[in-house]
């Protein structure tokens, strides 16, 4: 069964582990969809998206991104999702970047199978991701035809891909 941890919770692990990144200001709440989607299987789930947090909150705002940061340090699996909503998701293309780099240098002989890169039909800068990624890593798979329960998919097969 889904272990789902949910900032700020310093809950362990029990599983491989995924972080749901992605647009969370200004976006539809996609990451419960992926995870009603895994519910079944024995995954881990950092998700970030809190259910009432106020952005005003300058600490609430640095426990956040310290929370973040930390388990995208420990993580197994980063999933990039790119929804198509009122947010460009800006900060999303640099922790994409950032991220990239982070498995390279975290799992140099099996990171593109550690990465789960989905962008929406109708998200604004689709051609920027679909740009950007052919040129730092050409070889890495990008769902170009995003729905939240297609990208579940693709994080259990990478679940599956790195415990076989």
């Amino acid at each position: 069964m889904i272990q789902v941890i949910t900032a700020p919770s310093t809950e362990k692990p029990k599983y491989v582990s995924v972080f749901l990144a992605g647009g969370i200001t200004n976006c539809k709440e996609w990451q419960k969809e992926v995870i009603e989607e895994l519910e079944y299987y024995n995954i881990s789930v950092f998700n970030p998206r809190q259910e009432h947090f106020d952005v005003s909150d300058t600490s609430a705002s640095l426990k956040q991104i310290a929370w973040e940061y930390e388990r995208l340090e420990k993580m197994d699996i980063f999933s990039m999702y790119f929804c198509n909503d009122n947010s460009d998701q800006p900060i999303c293309m640099y922790e994409l970047g950032r991220n990239i780099i982070r498995m390279q240098n975290r799992f140099p002989n099996d990171w593109q199978k550690r990465i789960v890169v989905s962008v929406e039909d109708g998200y604004k800068r689709k051609q920027d991701v679909l740009i950007q990624l052919s040129l730092c890593a050409p070889s890495l798979f990008v769902n170009a035809d995003a729905t939240p329960y297609n990208h579940a998919d693709l994080i259990h097969s990478a679940v599956c891909n790195i415990c076989n």
